[in-house]
């Protein structure tokens, strides 16, 4: 059976390239940090018909109670990610991750006035 990549396995793999952030996994709850950012991993583009490749991508969404702390850990995020070649989330070899925006997305504030910003990536997977 093929390897998949995980909620829980992502956020470890983000926990270490950018530490001291949480990262939870589909939503924030209500116990969540005011910092933080959840994980979700959405369908990608159609795997491939003749190999083992997939295109699943994988979205982050984060807040922050300071605008300064939100961009910079977009931005840390983005640079950890995107262009990121031959690594593994899990036990799921992924040979290539690339941004789908030039830069993190910047959503507004939520109702609690935390800046949010949203990061999206496809990963080639083998």
């Amino acid at each position: 059976m093929a390897a998949t990549i995980t909620i829980a396995d992502t956020n470890a793999l983000l926990r270490v390239l950018v530490p001291g952030f949480t990262f939870v996994g589909l939503e924030f709850a209500t116990g969540n940090p005011d910092d933080c950012a959840y994980t979700r991993i959405n369908g990608g583009d159609a795997p491939s018909e003749w190999t083992p490749k997939s295109y699943p991508s994988i979205q982050i969404v984060l807040r922050a109670k300071l605008a300064a702390t939100a961009e910079t850990k977009a931005n840390a995020i983005y640079a950890a990610l995107h262009g990121k070649t031959e690594f593994t989330i899990g036990t799921q070899r992924v040979v290539k991750c690339v941004a789908e925006q030039s830069a993190p997305w910047y959503l507004g504030k939520d109702d609690s006035a935390r800046s949010m910003y949203s990061l999206n990536f496809t990963l080639t997977t083998i």
